[in-house]
């Protein structure tokens, strides 16, 4: 059985996980009392903290860099690994070529990355941007490299029998049949890729929510870090919220089952 959807959720998932987000606050304001906001702030501090940075514009400009930055790396990582994919989809000697360089990206721990490139390129906002994208590339070409070898050979016999030219097979036949897995796969990795790009500007750009963190960090201001923290795990909350719903929009324009399921349903909303 399938998982249910968000919205499809029962009223007992939303008491449990509102009773968990209570509990949750409640340890946190135990945990606080007594103790000194630059070691633990309370829940209400973090909350004025919060406030302050949206106030005065720079929650709204540092996360707008991050984002940026975020968005750039999977477009760049999107059109590096759908190229290594099909490279290693076409080409037995490309895959072997491309072997090694994706077990090192696989292998590579994002940290070691941010290190060695600071070392190389000092503080510099691309370095995120790098980052990111070498952290995707792997999961994306294997997604293409998986979704060009499952298309169904007899579309591709049907295509040719009907005469259909390279550009109409790959447009009518090839493109329909990857779309949906590589997008999922973007998907997944884009919604971590926030994160990652926080980790990134925290050791090496100027600017950006890390860098924002970074500073708190180094003058001791606990709340704000909270506050930061806090603002990053909504904004990756909504992100991924953003990413299910167009991959699921995605899936379904270009599955067959889905749409047929579809019309199905809203045949049976009309006869009703």
């Amino acid at each position: 059985m399938n998982a249910p959807s968000v919205a499809g959720r029962s009223p007992q998932y939303a008491v449990g996980a509102a009773l968990c987000v209570a509990v949750l606050l409640a340890i946190w304001h135990q945990l606080s009392l007594g103790r000194s906001p630059a070691v633990m702030p309370s829940p209400a501090q973090t909350l004025d903290a919060l406030w302050d940075i949206v106030t005065d514009g720079s929650l709204a400009t540092e996360l707008a860099l991050t984002l940026m930055r975020a968005a750039t790396a999977t477009a760049l990582a999107l059109s590096v690994g759908v190229l290594f994919g099909w490279a290693a989809t076409v080409s037995p000697f490309a895959d072997g070529v491309l072997a090694p360089i994706r077990a090192i990206l696989q292998g590579l721990p994002p940290i070691v990355l941010i290190v060695c490139l600071v070392l190389w390129m000092g503080s510099d906002p691309s370095i995120t941007i790098i980052v990111c994208a070498t952290v995707m590339v792997p999961i994306i070409a294997a997604a293409t490299a998986s979704a060009l070898r499952s298309i169904d050979p007899h579309l591709l016999e049907l295509g040719t029998g009907l005469q259909l030219s390279r550009a109409r097979r790959l447009v009518f036949i090839v493109v329909p049949s990857i779309l949906p897995p590589i997008v999922a796969a973007t998907g997944a990795v884009a919604s971590g890729s926030v994160r990652v790009a926080v980790m990134a500007e925290l050791l090496s750009a100027p600017d950006g929510v890390g860098a924002a963190i970074a500073q708190t960090r180094t003058l001791l201001q606990t709340p704000a870090l909270f506050a930061w923290t806090l603002a990053i795990i909504i904004c990756a909350l909504l992100v991924d919220l953003v990413i299910r719903f167009v991959v699921k929009r995605w899936t379904a324009l270009f599955s067959p089952s889905d749409r047929a399921a579809t019309g199905r349903t809203r045949k049976g909303t009309r006869t009703r």
